[in-house]
């Protein structure tokens, strides 16, 4: 299992350090995840319900499968990166009551995940 941590309190604080500045940039959300071969229903559940969320806020996301590993050991099921229109619509889908009943799902779903933030014009 990954490290499990107060996801909401790190995703939000990592949302608010985010320069104010930046408000109408798209934000990129950057993910790279190993699904639990265990928890197939988890995996189907929280994937189902995230796509939800992220056309509810406006995101795109784009999954792109690992074919090979071309450095490293572990080759991740998939990378997606996920297009919000700004960092409000990023903020609203973290914060939402909708997407934190989603974390026991996610939690069970993969077994390492990373997520990362960017930002562009």
């Amino acid at each position: 299992m990954y490290k499990k941590c107060d996801f909401f309190r790190l995703e939000h604080t990592h949302i608010e350090t985010i320069n104010h500045n930046t408000m109408n940039l798209k934000i990129i959300l950057i993910i790279i995840a190993l699904a639990n071969p265990n928890e197939k229903e988890a995996f189907e559940h929280y994937i189902s319900q995230i796509r939800a969320q992220y056309e509810l806020v406006g995101a795109k996301p784009v999954k792109y499968p690992v074919n090979h590993v071309v450095m490293g050991e572990e080759k991740p099921d998939f990378i997606m990166v996920v297009e919000f229109p700004n960092q409000e619509a990023l903020q609203k889908l973290f914060t939402s009551e909708d997407y934190k009943k989603l974390v026991p799902y996610r939690e069970k779903a993969f077994t390492d995940l990373k997520v990362f933030l960017s930002k562009r014009e």
